[in-house]
């Protein structure tokens, strides 16, 4: 079933937008697709020639992926060749600098879909969200990540520190420090989570799903789940059937925006990175 570009967003939540998405083929007849959610940075300052190194990475990352994603490769292919650019790329890019020996280097979140025929096939590294829907009604929704538990202790941790004066999250950053470097050391690694990095471990850590031939496939970072998970404003399936993303995400930053303490709705960053694309069958076919 061809699949047209059906809606898409991508709004930072601050002065830099650290999420990214593309796809290939036209807009009528979208051939893969994919989203980046770029991990916040801990490091005193940037590195990389960008507003930050999450920023950079997940440029470099859709750079790469624009012209990856399209042709016969198998998505294992596409990722090894992907992690094997930025490997090169990134080590470039900091060579000769002065790194401190707790430098955490850039990460994002990655799902990436393609059509091999009439199947469609996805990978994912990350929290990053997957939703499809068969012709038939039958729904994949992939959103659990092993990480979970550890930014519910954040929302938990941050909502004491708030409740103290503490309101800023370059202070919270600060303040967690020791416990994300913690965190993102055991990234791909048995006991941590999956991400996309600039290091083959990365490529053992991908999750890999056969969607069959959907009519519909929403691709979404947290921030823009935060409509389901966090604020119950909709559920799985009636985020999937929603092509006015833009308005989904305006009643998600209007909850934020009515709750900045995060006080009815604990929860780490008041606000966050969102991004969405849908891609839907024509009407009728």
């Amino acid at each position: 079933m061809e699949l047209r570009l059906a809606g898409s967003v991508c709004q930072g939540s601050g002065a830099n937008n650290e999420d990214g998405w593309g796809y290939v083929g036209e807009p009528g007849n979208v051939e893969a697709a994919w989203i980046l959610d770029g991990v916040t940075g801990i490091n005193d300052r940037a590195y990389l020639p960008a507003a930050s190194d999450a920023a950079w990475f997940v440029a470099r990352a859709c750079h790469h992926l624009s012209e990856l994603a399209g042709g016969p490769s198998g998505l294992d292919r596409i990722l090894a060749e992907l992690v094997a650019r930025l490997v090169t790329e990134q080590g470039n890019a900091l060579e000769g600098k002065d790194i401190p020996d707790d430098y955490d280097p850039p990460a994002a979140c990655l799902v990436l879909v393609k059509k091999f025929g009439n199947v469609w096939r996805a990978a994912r590294l990350g929290d990053s969200c997957l939703l499809a829907r068969s012709a038939d009604g039958d729904h994949r929704i992939l959103t659990y990540s092993p990480n979970n538990a550890f930014d519910n202790w954040l929302a938990g941790e941050a909502g004491k520190r708030r409740a103290t004066g503490m309101t800023g999250m370059k202070e919270l950053l600060a303040a967690f420090r020791p416990q994300h470097l913690a965190s993102r050391r055991r990234r791909n690694s048995d006991g941590g989570h999956s991400v996309l990095e600039a290091h083959r471990r990365a490529l053992a850590f991908a999750e890999r799903v056969d969607l069959g031939n959907p009519e519909a496939i929403l691709l979404c970072t947290d921030g823009y789940y935060r409509a389901v998970d966090h604020y119950r404003l909709l559920e799985n399936e009636s985020l999937l059937r929603r092509a006015d993303v833009d308005v989904v995400l305006k009643a998600v930053r209007e909850v934020e925006a009515a709750d900045p303490e995060c006080a009815r709705y604990p929860r780490y960053k008041p606000a966050d990175d969102a991004t969405a694309v849908l891609l839907a069958a024509q009407s009728g076919s």
